[in-house]
């Protein structure tokens, strides 16, 4: 026993005699923060730096065994004198070698107490590569105002068509000596109207290709203009968020009989197409994308908005139609301008705003609806009722009940239509701004709410299956697999684990199993530089 004894020492002197063990760097060989991949002899390792100073690093690491969790050890590696030691529950021995920008190559001479024969240092190549470092930042646009001016073209004619008068405002008269100079006003024939509208961009914007919105103005088809107080909120607080916003005048006005309250309301959508049809075609010079539009509308704008998403031609209602070539107002398309570029309608919001008939919303037209409404609106029904509770002897003889936001979502429901109800309790018709023009409370509430919707359509959207989020703790190496849709992914991390291999849409994990969080992160952007991020909850079982 002696001899063995004096043996075992003989050669641990010898195996640490040579001076090649002293390393020369000036810094640690885990020199920042970070994760590091690693090779000690056979084993694949990844090391997890927490603290790391000049002469010490601390942290933890798990052995990649081909398992889908795994138990973490922790390490500390300290330089004493001219010597790297590592000292942990699985290796404790000494290092040598050299770094470079690379990372660091060499050799470890260690107990390896995964072994239970620890007489002899066990010796081996050791290789240690820190993977570089994943910095970005989820950009803010379209979420918050991240733009400080906004620039404003106003009255750009888009069309020319027959009407009465196309903006009636009434802030500074008497309303009833609005209403009496559009009576006399329809006493006359149409006359040939220039259609204007009013462009916002966010000034200082870069990007070459931009999503749309497009807002109607309220006003019972009757009074109103594109720079009410409403619209220039609404607007000035998209554009600011990265939108190009346009907010139109359309052709108001109608004699007191039904048939020419539903062609005014006609004539508004033949409007907002042609508006739509006007920035296809100036895409490049406005820098929208003419595919990623964006409608919102308040009373009767939320009317024209409704229809503009879900009429078809054939649906046309039949006051509109006349053998009689002056009395037909044409096809939806036919009005305003020759031009001819598409457009595609995202999504839409209907503020207060309601439809006559509810066969008009189709499976064929799957457009995501916000709606937002006061449940006690005597202006627009919030369910299904006349309008203008006020004057129902005159509303029964002139109009039909309408069906409101209630009635719509439902609608949209049964459809399977992505849709939202932001119901206001005991309120009436839409809200006011002061005489700052600052928005109230409730436009607050609607300006939040309608930013989040648009900016929910306009993001990518990320799957992970919900099968995948619950993973056996001794199961077998196996990806997880997600889908990033009209985007690409940008970031993956993990919380109490580490990545193994990453690829667009194939993700490979080693859980911790002593951990107690197990959280998959996804970050995705699009063309847009619209970001979105999902993070979901992974089970050990």
């Amino acid at each position: 026993m002696k001899k063995f004894i004096v043996l075992y020492a003989f050669l641990s002197a010898f195996c640490f005699a040579d001076k090649a063990w002293a390393i020369t760097m000036s810094e640690s060989l885990f020199d920042a923060i970070g994760i590091y991949d690693c090779r000690i002899g056979n084993d694949d390792v990844i090391f997890i730096t927490e603290k790391v100073s000049p002469d010490k690093a601390e942290g933890i690491f798990v052995i990649n065994q081909g398992r889908a969790a795994e138990n973490t050890h922790s390490f500390i590696l300290q330089k004493t004198g001219k010597k790297w030691v590592i000292q942990s529950d699985t290796y404790s021995g000494r290092i040598k070698g050299a770094s470079n920008s690379q990372g660091f190559t060499g050799q470890i001479s260690y107990f390896n107490k995964k072994k239970k024969f620890l007489f002899f240092y066990q010796k081996g190549e050791i290789t240690i590569k820190k993977r570089p470092d994943e910095t970005f930042t989820f950009h803010e646009r379209y979420q918050q105002e991240i733009f400080s001016k906004v620039a404003v073209s106003t009255d750009i004619k888009y069309g020319q068509a027959l009407g009465y008068w196309t903006h009636n405002p009434y802030d500074n008269e008497p309303y009833v000596e609005v209403i009496s100079r559009g009576i006399s006003t329809t006493l006359r024939d149409p006359e040939m109207l220039d259609l204007k509208m009013d462009i916002y961009q966010p000034d200082g914007d870069t990007m070459q290709n931009r999503p749309l919105v497009l807002l109607i103005h309220g006003g019972a088809f009757y009074i109103g203009t594109k720079q009410c107080p409403t619209m220039k909120i609404l607007a000035n607080t998209l554009a600011k968020r990265g939108y190009v916003v346009a907010s139109i005048d359309y052709r108001m006005g109608f004699r007191l009989r039904g048939s020419d309250i539903e062609r005014s309301g006609y004539r508004a959508v033949q409007d907002a197409h042609a508006a739509l049809r006007f920035l296809a075609h100036n895409a490049s010079l406005y820098k929208i994308d003419p595919n990623n539009v964006y409608v919102a509308g308040t009373s009767a704008g939320a009317i024209a908005t409704l229809n503009l998403a879900f009429m078809d031609n054939d649906e046309r209602p039949e006051s509109v139609q006349s053998r009689k070539k002056s009395e037909d107002l044409g096809k939806i398309e036919s009005s305003g301008n020759a031009f001819t570029e598409g457009f595609t309608v995202k999504a839409i919001v209907n503020m207060w705003g309601a439809v006559t008939d509810l066969s008009i919303i189709d499976k064929d037209e799957n457009i995501p609806v916000l709606s937002i409404h006061g449940t006690a609106d005597d202006i627009v029904p919030f369910a299904h009722d006349y309008p203008f509770q006020s004057a129902l002897l005159i509303n029964r003889l002139l109009m039909d009940k309408m069906y409101g936001s209630k009635s719509v979502t439902d609608r949209l429901n049964e459809l399977g239509i992505k849709n939202e109800l932001l119901a206001l309790e005991g309120l009436k018709h839409e809200p006011q701004t002061d005489k700052f023009d600052h928005m109230n409370y409730l436009m607050d509430t609607i300006s939040t709410r309608l930013t989040r919707f648009y900016y929910n359509q306009i993001s990518p959207e990320i799957i992970v299956p919900e099968k995948q989020l619950a993973v056996s703790a001794d199961a077998t190496l196996v990806p997880i697999y997600y889908e990033v849709e009209k985007g690409q992914t940008q970031w993956v991390a993990v919380v109490g684990g580490v990545k193994v291999a990453e690829q667009d849409g194939n993700l490979s994990v080693i859980w911790f199993k002593n951990h107690g969080r197990h959280e998959l992160s996804i970050a995705a952007a699009n063309i847009y530089n619209s970001w979105a991020q999902k993070k979901v909850n992974i089970q050990l079982k």
